[in-house]
């Protein structure tokens, strides 16, 4: 019988309504999560908590577990010709297994560019296999750390640092900021520092700044 019901999501407010998505539950899909992250995790609120969208979670977990993802998500984003895809609003790559089978859609799917952010570089038997992902050319692989998990090292080649700031003294590194919501109208880094996510910068609010339309964390 054919699957009627999409993997893939289209648009949110801060992806804007070009870039599709897969998302599973956040926190319990998590295994390198840090309890600064989990925290304050913006998954774990809000939209999240509404009946449809976390049943619809939980649906895409069952479905990331048949051994048919893989050939279903690649159908689906030629069928789509989904451009960009975020793997992931929320969740993570849980396993070893669910990993690899992204990296099957990936290498198979050559016209479209993915991207994630991920904190199971801290899950050994994970690590390789993000590895890889970040070795081809269509990704884009962003590793997240805070001042909890401290920064990968060694970084992989082809690996970007994603830096959770929680508190407006938090000191500031790696590639780019994320900023948990009550700091963000606190002054931003200066000069010299990583880029803070633009669609978290009061202007970039004001200017409607979107992932669709601003492009640094999935274009080369």
């Amino acid at each position: 019988m054919a699957t009627l019901r999409a993997l893939l999501a289209l648009g949110n407010a801060k992806l804007g309504t070009a870039i599709h998505h897969f998302d599973l539950e956040a926190v319990s899909t998590c295994p390198g999560r840090s309890s600064l992250c989990e925290s304050v995790c913006y998954a774990r609120r809000g939209r999240f908590h509404v009946g449809p969208v976390r049943n619809r979670l939980r649906w895409c977990l069952r479905q990331s577990r048949r051994t048919d993802f893989a050939d279903r998500m690649v159908s689906e984003v030629r069928r789509k010709g989904a451009l960009v895809v975020r793997v992931h609003v929320s969740g993570d790559f849980y396993a070893r297994e669910y990993a690899a089978q992204w990296l099957s859609v990936f290498r198979r799917c050559h016209a479209t560019t993915f991207y994630f952010y991920t904190r199971s570089w801290r899950v050994a038997e994970v690590a390789p296999v993000l590895e890889q992902m970040a070795g081809l050319e269509n990704v884009r692989a962003w590793y997240s750390a805070d001042v909890e998990t401290g920064l990968p090292e060694p970084l992989p080649k082809g690996v970007r640092v994603a830096w959770l700031q929680t508190a407006a003294d938090d000191p500031v590194t790696g590639d780019l900021v994320f900023r948990d919501r009550p700091v963000r109208p606190t002054p931003l880094p200066g000069f010299g520092l990583p880029v803070v996510c633009p669609s978290e910068t009061p202007v970039g609010h004001r200017q409607g700044v979107n992932c669709g339309n601003c492009g640094h964390c999935w274009r080369a």
